[in-house]
């Protein structure tokens, strides 16, 4: 039998325990209650100053652009946080590369573009660069776009940037000036806002001008912020250019490509493994030039040689090769072929008797040098240097052209050099066609951007030519067309604001 004083203790130490357990649990729920208090206080200040910023956004707009001297917001109740302008914090900056057919680059604009933001532990809602992000430890997202408008091939950027520091907290109101005039950045005929002139060439060579319209190189907007990853996410679904990001140094990148026709060129430059691209070719019929002069280095002559270009897109492969036979020829060969690889339709033309010293194409006696003349867009649809729709052997070319050409052959861009038009190889179809025709069809298939390449080569024991590659020049010139692809116009306009919380 258990003694009274041993059932007296265990009363004693199950009302301790008892205690302690309620204890326990009501400082857990008031701990938890607390914190999510703290927790739903925190989000809706943070809504708040997102919804302020937004409204702020705008207004600072009006200022900025200079429809208003000044404007205040209220930002409202910071709650456990603050409010925080600084001048320093992020950039922006806007270089044209390749801007004049060479490696140079111009840096054509380079300044902070500041912030005004909202701070509460690991949550920031920041005003930048015209536009309203949000940051949650390392990530970052966009709430409102900023003043970065690309339609078409145009890119019209007024930045924003605030010029000043502060900060403030309890209930706070922001007040807005504008800092300085409105500049023009690009287009701009003067260098009175300090920009950096580089003496590769037009159009920056001059010392005197940023104009429009671009034609080469590309136009890459680089913007260093704790928002990257918020620029970044606006420049994929707001642009179609080619979008990076560097997470070290927290920098989103988008590259806008301008049109470019090519225009002159070297065969160096297409030949072997280098190749020019073309971009931003109009629809339809817009090849205007496509000619080549190959010439000849150390007295060589072209005895059994084989040049000429091809390229690829898609499915569409085009290729044209001129042969200089061996010995002592009268005539020269020109032959072009076509295959869609998708379908496996191939056309082939020839002309294997055109007189060797004139016409568009041609070979030229310098008295040194032998130039190799090869003029596809001489002419027109209807006169000029015409080929024939058969089979024929292609000798020395890039692609293989075994097989047989189709029964026909439609051309059907609508209005363009007289086509729909069909031609074939049973007796009594049309087969004869210029190579104005044939060249502006076939590169019309390429599309908008595609690759440009040149091969040359001697067959079976000829001698051959040894082409002096910076001699050789050609030109390769169509129609840009406008697009969301390609930027062709810039506007950049520099708009600062001083912001003074209180």
């Amino acid at each position: 039998m258990m003694p009274s004083d041993r059932r007296g203790q265990s009363n004693v130490v199950g009302v301790v325990l008892l205690l302690g357990i309620t204890i326990l649990g009501t400082g857990v729920v008031v701990g938890l209650g607390a914190q999510a208090y703290e927790d739903t206080e925190r989000t809706a200040t943070v809504s708040q100053a997102e919804q302020s910023l937004t409204q702020f956004d705008s207004r600072a707009a009006v200022v900025a652009l200079g429809e208003s001297v000044s404007q205040r917001v209220d930002l409202g109740s910071t709650g456990g946080g603050e409010f925080v302008s600084e001048r320093d914090s992020g950039w922006i900056r806007i270089v044209h590369s390749n801007a004049t057919g060479s490696s140079e680059n111009e840096t054509i604009y380079n300044a902070s573009l500041g912030s005004v933001s909202y701070r509460n532990g690991d949550v920031e809602v920041g005003y930048q660069g015209g536009g309203v992000w949000e940051r949650r430890g390392n990530g970052s997202t966009m709430r409102s776009p900023p003043e970065f408008n690309y339609r078409g091939a145009t890119l019209t950027l007024p930045v924003i940037r605030v010029t000043s520091d502060d900060q403030a907290s309890g209930r706070v109101s922001a007040i807005v000036r504008q800092s300085s005039d409105s500049r023009r950045v690009y287009p701009n005929d003067s260098t009175d806002g300090g920009e950096t002139w580089d003496d590769a060439g037009a159009p920056y060579g001059d010392g005197t001008t940023y104009a429009n319209p671009i034609t080469s190189g590309n136009v890459t907007v680089t913007v260093q912020s704790r928002f990257y990853e918020g620029w970044a996410e606006f420049f994929r679904t707001r642009t179609s250019g080619e979008v990076s990001v560097d997470h070290d140094r927290e920098l989103a990148n988008v590259k806008l490509v301008t049109t470019d026709t090519i225009g002159e060129f070297d065969l160096g430059e297409v030949i072997d493994d280098n190749e020019l691209t073309a971009r931003g070719q109009a629809p339809g019929h817009s090849l205007s030039r496509f000619n080549m002069t190959f010439v000849s280095g150390g007295g060589n002559d072209f005895n059994n040689h084989y040049a000429g270009f091809y390229t690829e897109r898609g499915p569409h492969r085009f290729e044209y090769v001129v042969h200089v036979p061996q010995g002592n020829p009268s005539t020269l060969e020109l032959r072009m072929f076509y295959r869609n690889t998708e379908t496996g339709e191939q056309h082939e033309w020839v002309n294997d008797s055109m007189p060797i010293d004139s016409g568009p194409v041609r070979l030229v006696d310098t008295g040194g040098d032998t130039h190799l003349v090869v003029d596809l867009t001489a002419g027109s649809a209807t006169n000029g240097l015409n080929l024939t729709y058969r089979d024929t052997t292609a000798g020395e070319s890039y692609y293989d052209w075994s097989g047989s050409p189709d029964g026909t052959a439609t051309f059907g861009h609508s209005g363009s050099d007289g086509e729909p038009i069909t031609f074939g190889t049973a007796a009594g179809d049309r087969d004869e066609a210029t190579t104005y025709l044939l060249a502006r069809h076939y590169i019309a298939l390429m599309g908008d951007e595609f690759p440009l390449n040149a091969r040359s080569s001697t067959g079976g024991n000829g001698n051959g030519a040894q082409l002096d590659l910076d001699a050789s020049r050609g030109t390769f010139d169509y129609e840009s067309g406008a697009g969301g692809t390609y930027i062709t116009y810039l506007h950049v306009t520099e708009n600062g604001i001083e912001v003074e919380l209180e």
